[in-house]
């Protein structure tokens, strides 16, 4: 049984030794032209985080400029807003009156959306919902106003009631309803 535990012992005590003392072969050092796996990510990453900072600070930069026609989804509109040009759009999920409706553009410093020219209408359509009607800035007293007091030239409003004197937009165009009616909205105001 002597025998069995000096076997043990001079196995541990081996193995305690530390490496430096049993190797006498010369190190080899690392060649500097050859970089181990975990620098080649390291590098990569660097690279891709360069890239990605690169793409950002160029998006931001254009939302800067005079024109931000070609920041489509720049940071300088609100939450919940789309940006489109020179302009924010807002379009609700949730309904209220056209008075209502009102009240809420101009507590977000926008306005019920006024179009500036037939291009601007069909670009806004694109974004509506089949069968969805959204508010916009338009009135009827005598004649069918925008907001800001000018006139609305060469659009047709559908209108089939003399109560219908309030605008809305949809898929199908311009459309007359009653201004107590509850439906989405859609704001409008420059970009930040």
């Amino acid at each position: 049984m002597e025998m069995i535990d000096n076997a043990v012992y001079s196995v541990l005590e081996l193995s305690t030794v530390p490496q430096a003392q049993n190797d006498y072969r010369p190190q080899q050092k690392a060649s500097p032209s050859r970089c181990s796996p975990s620098r080649w990510a390291v590098i990569a990453l660097g690279l891709l985080s360069a890239v990605l900072a690169s793409v950002l600070l160029y998006k931001w930069t254009l939302c800067q400029g005079p024109t931000h026609s070609t920041c489509a989804s720049c940071p300088c509109c609100p939450d919940f807003w789309m940006g489109y040009g020179d302009h924010c759009y807002y379009f609700s999920v949730e309904k209220k009156d056209w008075n209502s409706s009102l009240e809420f553009c101009l507590a977000e410093d926008s306005q019920l959306l006024m179009f500036i020219d037939h291009q601007e209408m069909d670009t806004v359509k694109i974004f509506l919902d089949n069968d969805t009607f959204y508010w916009i800035g338009l009135r009827k007293n005598s004649v069918w106003r925008w907001e800001n007091g000018s006139v609305l030239n060469s659009l047709r409003v559908v209108s089939n009631s003399l109560a219908q004197t309030c605008g809305v937009i949809g898929k199908g165009g311009l459309q007359a309803a009653s201004c107590q009616a509850h439906l989405k909205w859609a704001c409008k105001k420059a970009r930040l």
